[in-house]
């Protein structure tokens, strides 16, 4: 699975389908229309918080704009904010931040990060630990 071949070219086909021009697309989202044309050319993804807000703008899944979905059928609510369903997810599985950590080995630092709002999870991190709570990015995400 290659995550930046599948989001660059999901998202190249929302710009065609939406009718937009990346030039359009970047003022709309507020990005660097250099940048854009970074991720359309496959040489990086971006942050979480940019990949939220396309998925928010196009009203569609994050796993379908990462290929972790095959189709994009639903529509998707806006994103809360990440700490608020990390740590709801964490009290419905009664589950420690400690625990996580343990199961996951991922830092505890990263974790009280993620908890506090200081951060937001790297796709790597939220793939863990999707795979790990067995649900979507999405689900994750608090976005259905």
């Amino acid at each position: 699975m290659d995550i930046l071949s599948n989001f660059a070219e999901n998202l190249n086909d929302l710009i065609l389908d939406n009718n937009l021009s990346v030039k359009t697309f970047s003022e709309k989202l507020g990005f660097n229309l250099s940048e854009c044309y970074k991720y359309l050319r496959k040489e990086y993804l971006p942050c979480l918080a940019n990949i939220i807000k396309i998925a928010d703008y196009f009203e569609c899944s994050i796993d379908y704009l990462l290929g972790l979905e095959e189709t994009n059928d639903l529509k998707f609510s806006q994103t809360p904010p990440f700490d608020r369903t990390f740590g709801k997810l964490l009290e419905d599985k009664n589950l420690t931040r400690y625990q996580l950590n343990k199961h996951t080995k991922i830092s505890n630092s990263r974790i009280d990060d993620w908890y506090h709002g200081r951060r937001l999870p790297s796709i790597d991190n939220l793939i863990i630990l999707a795979k790990y709570f067995d649900c979507s990015i999405d689900t994750l995400l608090g976005r259905h």
